[in-house]
């Protein structure tokens, strides 16, 4: 931000005060630098709680879950690490991609929306991995692959 005094020791008006002066908050951009900041916080909140169930949710899959049961834990940990680590880069690349625009003076709820939507789909994705290797699909574990004698 660039503010500074007319006259050094004055006292300057409000006035002066926004003369030359920039800010990120523009009075009429603040409809728009609110709905950004709070998708934002949405997004990290999906990826916060999505970590913990990933976690929650990895480690009692894989409890039982050995060689002898036919079972291998690398699909449990991809479903969970394509939904955490997906929304995590996506809500990276929508924070630096919204300061940009906002440095450039654009609007920038449109950016967060769209990192929104697909943080949703990062999670959806590992969500339907994950589902696949616990169901015994072809992702991993004890799939049908036997041939019939």
């Amino acid at each position: 931000m660039t503010w500074s005094a007319p006259e050094p020791g004055a006292q300057p008006t409000p006035s002066e005060w926004q003369r030359g002066a920039t800010t990120l908050f523009p009075p009429g951009k603040l409809a728009d630098r609110i709905s950004t900041v709070l998708l934002l916080v949405f997004g990290a909140l999906l990826t916060i709680i999505t970590a913990v169930v990933a976690l929650i949710v990895t480690i009692s899959a894989t409890a039982s879950c050995d060689a002898a049961a036919g079972c291998t834990p690398g699909g449990y940990v991809g479903g969970a690490a394509i939904a955490v680590g997906g929304a995590f880069v996506v809500g990276v690349a929508t924070v630096v991609l919204a300061i940009g625009a906002w440095i450039r003076r654009r609007t920038s709820w449109w950016i967060a929306a769209i990192g929104f939507v697909l943080a949703i789909a990062c999670i959806t994705w590992g969500g339907v991995v994950f589902a696949g290797v616990a169901d015994g699909g072809a992702a991993g574990g004890s799939g049908s692959s036997s041939s019939i004698a």
